[in-house]
């Protein structure tokens, strides 16, 4: 390991204020140096005179930050987004794994209000092969959502509805997907919540908007993106041929829309279209059939073509809603500049801000748990509540985080 230097707090201005300027998410790239080597800054609340504890805090802060710094860079390089940091957030838990060397450069004292702080400037040697293989694996758990399918299907008249183990269309779909390297919800779980609600498998699947017991269930399944969809068959008049002969082949069609539903944040339709598959055999049922599966297999093309193009999209500008308690308006007010400064937030729209209970909405490049476990990492670095208010997190889920902040 780097040797690791104890240097006292700086006192000269200059220095001081090039490191205020910094910030503390702040890390930096020497050109002089690899690209797996960052320099980035950590800080950390001192409390009750325990400079050790602050210290190291402080040296896993800057350690997260170096590891933000590059696994960004990494994302938005391999994604295509703008800003790849917060969908990084899963791997922030194991940076003591990805820094291989580090080198504390220097040490500051300070303070946050009436809180006594510690600043870090550390050297951070990263593994670089061992980074690049997790943000792949990560890339690809990402950018590959966990997929809900209920269809609706109507062949020669008959109606099979969602959930049914004898609904071809819905049970082709769902293997189609799969067979595309799809993550898919396995239909036995929608099944067994239907089960519970039998009425749901009858709502028309074309109609579906937020609040509908459909995506709960869809949620409780596990699952982040919704395919619904609804195909019917209609029989084809024979083929005739030049000259007025029939031939022995029966004709069938299969049509319908289908529509792609985030389960997460403000739950919008992102993707929609309707197809029409063909089939054709000596008898009229099987015509119907190989219709059916040409539609799942056209709309399984398509849908996997929409959520790739449109998936990374969605989490850099996705909806979170925070729920937080215990913070008097000015604490609110101060509370908010600090999550757009620390923090990925992109925006805050105030929905209600009491003392009771307030309510914000958050533009976010993630889902509410990446913004939960950056919250965490963070939570103890240069926001202004440190002095008089602990911060702890209640929930995460279905979009919206809930947090709680009591007097010390």
């Amino acid at each position: 390991m780097l040797h690791r230097l104890r240097i006292a707090p700086f006192t000269g201005i200059l220095v001081l204020t090039i490191l205020a300027c910094a910030g503390s998410n702040s890390a930096q790239k020497n050109p002089s140096l690899p690209d797996n080597v960052v320099t980035a800054m950590g800080e950390a609340p001192i409390y009750q005179g325990d400079l050790a504890l602050a210290r190291n805090k402080a040296l896993k802060d800057a350690k997260l930050n170096a590891i933000r710094k590059l696994v960004g860079e990494q994302i938005t390089e391999k994604s295509g987004v703008s800003d790849g940091q917060s969908l990084g957030s899963k791997l922030y838990g194991k940076t003591d794994s990805f820094v291989k060397k580090y080198d504390i450069i220097s040490e500051e004292q300070w303070k946050l209000d009436t809180q006594d702080m510690i600043r870090l400037n550390v050297r951070c040697e990263v593994e670089a092969t061992k980074l690049s293989t997790a943000v792949d694996a990560l890339l690809d758990d990402v950018g590959n959502p966990r997929i809900a399918v209920l269809v609706q299907t109507v062949v020669n008249g008959k109606s099979y509805p969602i959930g049914s183990a004898t609904n071809i269309a819905e049970a082709e779909l769902i293997e189609k997907l799969r067979t595309k390297g799809n993550k898919v919800v396995d239909s036995s779980q929608l099944t067994a919540l239907l089960k519970k609600n039998p009425s749901l498998a009858k709502l028309d699947l074309t109609s579906v908007e937020e609040g509908s017991p459909l995506l709960t269930l869809a949620q409780d399944s596990g699952a982040e993106v919704l395919i619904v969809a609804k195909v019917t068959t209609t029989d084809q008049k024979p083929v005739v041929l030049p000259g007025g002969k029939k031939t022995d082949f029966l004709s069938s069609a299969a049509t319908g829309p289908y529509r792609i539903i985030q389960l997460w944040g403000d739950g919008k339709i992102f993707g929609s279209g309707s197809l029409e598959g063909r089939g054709a055999d000596i008898t009229q049922e099987v015509s119907r059939e190989q219709a059916v599966k040409d539609w799942a297999n056209l709309v399984s093309g398509k849908v996997g073509k929409q959520i790739k193009d449109e998936w990374f999209k969605l989490t850099e500008q996705n909806t979170v809603i925070l729920k937080f308690k215990g913070l008097a308006l000015e604490d609110a007010i101060n509370f908010k500049n600090d999550l757009m400064e620390y923090t990925s937030v992109k925006q805050i729209n105030d929905r209600k801000t009491e003392m009771n209970g307030s309510e914000w909405e958050l533009t976010y490049p993630g889902k509410e748990s990446m913004f939960a476990e950056e919250l965490m990492y963070k939570k103890d670095s240069s926001f202004r509540y440190l002095s008089s208010k602990t911060l702890s997190i209640n929930s995460s889920k279905r979009g919206v985080v809930e947090i709680e902040f009591k007097n010390k």
